[in-house]
């Protein structure tokens, strides 16, 4: 059943990837911010159901439904970058200390232990926080932030790979290869990594979950990728994010959840929904795995 729910969910979220491709949809950069409501003229943000704004509009007038479609391709690619990056470090890292066993298990372990002593909103919020000022451009502070949010689960990430490699190389079948002079490196290819399939699919469906969630925390405290841009009208100035992106939406609209709820709960609903989607697939692939074993 969880494995079937998380399918199901990815793939309304593959959905919402190449529906811009075959649905015309509102512009998610260009709104209107005057709207005639009989003899009289209403200014943005508009309510859900209003002028046609089946999610409402952004205080610019920006159809949120749009913006929550098209923000999914910046969203999940930044959720699946971070995951990818973490993989790089971690799937050698793991395999290598699981190989070698000694000093280098110990110092994985020990990472694995030293960040997961905190937990990773605190650390990466913190971190973060105090380097906004520091960071120089949007480009470094998105590297920062991609930065942080690696190294807040590779050494979780490692520890899981060097455990199971442990495991499997204690195995006939890899002993056997070993007494027969496999190098290493075709050992962990051919013999340790096709072993830990089911164990990768888990552990990756589970921290892309979790990647997604701490998106979502830190844009309630108001860290997230991309800025805001001023808005100048007759006497007014109005700071509103530019790009679609679910985080950005959520932290730069969380101050206007008193007056127009709608336009941080949809992109955080998103993130929270994917998330969902993730970890059940992760708790569904550990399921089969545990009924196959």
């Amino acid at each position: 059943m969880p494995l079937l729910a998380g399918l199901t969910l990815v793939l309304g979220l593959v959905v919402l990837l190449v529906l811009p491709e075959v649905v015309s949809l509102p512009d998610p950069q260009v709104g209107v911010y005057v709207q005639m409501e009989g003899k009289k003229l209403r200014l943005a943000p508009f309510a859900p159901g209003e002028f046609g704004y089946v999610l409402g509009s952004d205080m610019v007038g920006r159809d949120v439904l749009s913006r929550v479609i098209y923000g999914a391709r910046y969203s999940l690619g930044l959720a699946a970058s971070v995951l990818l990056l973490r993989t790089l470090v971690a799937l050698p890292a793991g395999l290598w200390a699981g190989w070698v066993g000694g000093r280098a298990g110990r110092l994985v372990q020990a990472l694995a232990a030293g960040f997961g002593s905190i937990p990773a909103l605190a650390l990466v919020a913190m971190t973060l926080g105090g380097l906004r000022w520091l960071v120089p451009g949007e480009t470094g502070w998105l590297l920062t932030y991609l930065a942080m949010l690696v190294l807040s689960g590779a050494p979780r990430m490692a520890e899981q790979v060097r455990r199971r490699t442990e495991e499997v190389l204690v195995m006939p079948h890899v002993e056997a290869a070993r007494a027969l002079g496999a190098t290493p490196r075709r050992i962990l290819m051919r013999h340790v990594l096709p072993l830990m399939r089911a164990d990768l699919a888990v552990m990756f469906s589970s921290e892309m979950a979790w990647v997604l969630l701490l998106m979502g925390q830190l844009a309630v405290f108001g860290i997230y990728v991309g800025g805001t841009v001023a808005v100048r009208g007759d006497g007014w100035v109005r700071y509103i994010e530019y790009l679609p992106e679910w985080g950005l939406m959520l932290g730069a609209n969380r101050l206007n959840m008193l007056g127009a709820p709608w336009i941080a709960f949809f992109p955080g609903l998103a993130l929270g929904l994917s998330a969902a989607a993730f970890h059940l697939l992760a708790e569904g692939f550990r399921l089969r795995g545990l009924r196959q074993g």
